[in-house]
């Protein structure tokens, strides 16, 4: 099971709803993944843009990795916070370390803007196994 969590919104450390993954066992890491903030979708009308994910090296939004114990437990819960308007994906996340060592690399999920749904779906988002 995948237990790391890249997050850009209000998921982060000290954002509204941090609260949701506060309680949970893990480390926090400063964070970047190849994408673009957009203000498409039903977010960005409360302003909270959400991401596309990118083909280009020079697109990066910055965010957290929650590197969980046990991140399992959560993903329902998540998936519903999140809501039709978004679909779970699995990304590569460049990272630091907490003390600073040299940049690393792993996978995680996020949550993407997802253009399929209609706009007065409801229910949570979906998991998405995006191939290369």
């Amino acid at each position: 099971m995948l237990n790391n969590l890249f997050v850009y919104g209000t998921l982060c450390p000290d954002e509204e709803n941090h609260h949701l993954l506060a309680d949970m066992k893990g480390s926090w890491h400063k964070a970047s993944i190849q994408a673009i903030r957009t203000d498409r979708g039903w977010g960005s009308a409360a302003g909270h843009p959400g991401i596309e994910l990118s083909d280009n090296a020079k697109d990066r939004v910055k965010g957290w990795l929650f590197k969980a114990d046990d991140l399992s437990t959560r993903l329902a819960q998540i998936d519903q916070f999140e809501g039709a308007g978004y679909q779970r994906v699995i990304v590569e996340v460049e990272y630091k370390h907490t003390s600073g060592e040299d940049t690393k690399h792993t996978t995680a999920f996020t949550y993407e803007l997802c253009f399929s749904h209609q706009p007065n779906a409801s229910g949570p988002s979906q998991f998405v196994a995006k191939n290369d």
